[in-house]
């Protein structure tokens, strides 16, 4: 299962790049908020679709339920709020880069709270991988003129998903993935529902949905997060340790260049040639070690 467990987080980690880019675009005319909301709406709609070709919801305790809808309201409507707002400050390259710290801090609190420890090799696995993101991303910083904020809200943002990380590693064991991502989208909608219609900004965040494009551009990234990003993000949390899992979603930055010169034909430097290779290297320590094997 440490296998599958792997490949979803790496799979989750392309998914959230697609996502990254694309947000990037549609968070110049749809207010954060309202981009958490919208897309917490139709991940809804989405998860029910799967639900009714599954085997519908899983019955879960009031504690599982606890932690799952608290999960979701820290992880979703915060944690993904304060993302999209650093987005727009800081832009895709330079934002992946908190990424960085959100893993190292998710390994620190799944040591803490949860008692996940490494091994050596995938220590120095997860070293190594950080190393090349870093190499990567190193330099493609541009100017923005709320870079400050940009800052700020980019380190709560991974605050928040560290923080939710570890709650559905604490209530995942013995539920279902569909289950756990449904109630986790739900309430993390639910909330962002709430800010909207007290702030009364409900408005300006449906009417830039009536370009047909943009609703379009809008939906398959939607499709992209729901069932790559968030789904295979629960499947990794629940079969590698919170910390392991964290880690390879440190490959986002590697997949936005990747796309970056797929989709939008940039040109690849040596230096971030050098940095994939790098990560890479770490990436095939971490899944050669002997406790992934077993």
């Amino acid at each position: 299962m440490a296998f599958w467990g792997i490949f979803s987080a790496l799979l989750s980690a392309g998914s959230w790049a697609f996502g990254t880019i694309t947000f990037e675009r549609i968070g110049k005319v749809i207010p954060y908020v309202g981009i958490t909301f919208l897309k917490g709406v139709f991940s809804i709609v989405l998860m029910i679709i799967l639900l009714f070709s599954s085997d519908g919801l899983y019955p879960i305790g009031w504690w599982e339920f606890t932690f799952l809808a608290l999960s979701g309201i820290i992880g979703i409507t915060i944690g993904d709020s304060l993302f999209f707002k650093s987005l727009q400050d800081l832009g895709a390259k330079t934002q992946v880069i908190f990424f960085l710290l959100g893993q190292i801090l998710t390994m620190i609190l799944s040591l803490l709270f949860l008692g996940e420890l490494l091994t050596l090799e995938q220590y120095i696995g997860a070293f190594i991988l950080l190393m090349g993101v870093v190499i990567t991303t190193w330099g493609n910083q541009s100017n923005h003129p709320n870079k400050i904020r940009g800052i700020v809200f980019g380190l709560l943002s991974m605050l928040c998903f560290s923080i939710s990380a570890i709650m559905v590693k604490a209530a995942i064991a013995d539920v279902p993935v569909i289950t756990a991502t449904f109630y986790r989208m739900v309430f993390g909608t639910i909330f962002a529902l709430g800010y909207g219609v007290t702030s009364k900004n409900f408005n300006t965040w449906i009417a830039p949905l009536k370009d047909m494009r943009l609703c379009g551009l809008f939906v398959i990234n939607v499709i992209f997060i729901t069932y790559g990003g968030f789904l295979l993000s629960m499947v990794a949390i629940k079969y590698i340790s919170v910390a392991l899992a964290s880690v390879l979603s440190a490959t986002e930055p590697i997949f936005v260049l990747m796309l970056a010169f797929l989709i939008s034909k940039e040109k690849i430097t040596r230096r971030e040639l050098i940095g994939t290779v790098i990560t890479l290297i770490g990436l095939f320590l971490i899944i050669n070690s002997e406790r992934l094997i077993k």
